[in-house]
């Protein structure tokens, strides 16, 4: 049988499944940055053009940046904590493709304790994974974490990114391409980026109460034609009970 009538008996879960790992550099013939193709995502609606209170309204998404902060209290090294994860990206995690940003541990392929990792799924298929070198674990008190989360539409290609990092533990980090991965994409714009889906399945998945405060500080929206529209609202992703009553972060900015 040859390959081409294989592939078409295939049953979709496993067609799936073979292409994912074809394109992702199991023939050796992709550059190094891209993981592979992204798959179509089902029930993916884009924003009605009609909405006039929508600023996003009639705009052709591009790249989309949210920002975020994350203050530690009094973190332990000895137990790993705590651990904080950041999902983002252009799909529901459920119904497509998304990006997971570990901090202070990395669980691909195995649970590894400190350090950063960014993965990219489908659903609940890794599509990549990259860890960045600096594998430092979190061991100063009231200190604050800033990072931003990137996904963009360049040249046929999604990229996932982390850029403009900064904190006490792991000094600056993200940008230099140590957090970032790229899919060949079917997309042509970013309209159907739903801001909430990072509310939703962000965390402190370890430790809370190691974590004074989580929170995305604003999202950036970047058109076709150059126009930058910003959200500056801060969404609470993690709060403790007393939060406003410590000290403020070692590295936040005097005002």
């Amino acid at each position: 049988m040859s390959l081409l009538n294989a592939f078409c008996c295939m049953p979709n879960s496993v067609r799936r499944i073979f292409l994912m790992s074809m394109l992702c550099g199991g023939l050796g013939i992709l550059p190094a940055e891209v993981q592979g193709q992204e798959l179509p995502t089902e029930g993916s609606v884009e924003p009605s053009e009609s909405d006039e209170d929508n600023p996003l309204s009639g705009k052709i998404i591009v790249r989309v940046e949210e920002e975020w902060i994350v203050d530690i209290a009094n973190p332990d090294p000895e137990l790993d904590i705590p651990q904080i994860v950041t999902v983002f990206g252009p799909d529901d995690p459920q119904l497509g493709t998304h990006g997971i940003f570990e901090v202070n541990h990395s669980t691909v392929p195995d649970f590894v304790d400190g350090g950063m990792q960014l993965q990219c799924w489908f659903r609940d298929s890794r599509m990549g994974a990259r860890r960045h070198l600096n594998p430092a674990e979190l061991a100063i008190g009231i200190e604050r974490i800033r990072y931003t989360t990137v996904v963009e539409l360049k040249d046929s290609k999604l990229i996932l990114e982390i850029k403009n990092g900064d904190s006490v533990t792991f000094g600056k980090f993200g940008g230099e391409g140590q957090l970032r991965l790229a899919l060949w994409t079917w997309r042509h714009n970013l309209n159907s980026y739903n801001a909430q889906n990072s509310i939703t399945h962000s965390r402190v998945s370890y430790g809370a109460n190691r974590v004074n405060r989580f929170l995305r500080a604003g999202i950036r929206y970047y058109t076709s034609d150059g126009e930058v529209i910003v959200d500056e609202t801060d969404t609470i992703i993690h709060q403790v009970a007393d939060a406003n009553l410590g000290p403020a972060p070692v590295n936040a900015p005097t005002e």
